[in-house]
């Protein structure tokens, strides 16, 4: 594929909001051009850190709820009730 199909293919495929920004980015140097591109992938980095750290204080609350009960709360001393010691 040649460049000027690639850039044919990203025009009729990429939004037009984007497109304004990849017009003006053109105009950056190439550290500026490095230092943006970084930025928006730290961003999505971000956004998937948080995602997940999302789920997981979900789940935590979720089973912290199941296991701290009075049914469970005999468990609690479990050494004391099987004789273990804590050395």
């Amino acid at each position: 594929m040649q460049i000027g199909q690639l850039q044919t293919m990203r025009e009729s495929t990429t939004p037009p909001r984007v497109e304004r920004v990849f017009n003006i980015a053109k105009g950056f140097t190439e550290s500026e051009r490095l230092v943006l591109a970084k930025l928006l992938l730290d961003s999505l980095v971000v956004n998937e850190t948080t995602d997940e750290s999302d789920w997981d204080n979900m789940s935590l609350a979720a089973f912290e709820k199941e296991w701290d009960n009075p049914d469970d709360a005999v468990y609690d001393n479990w050494r004391e009730l099987y004789g273990v010691s804590a050395d």
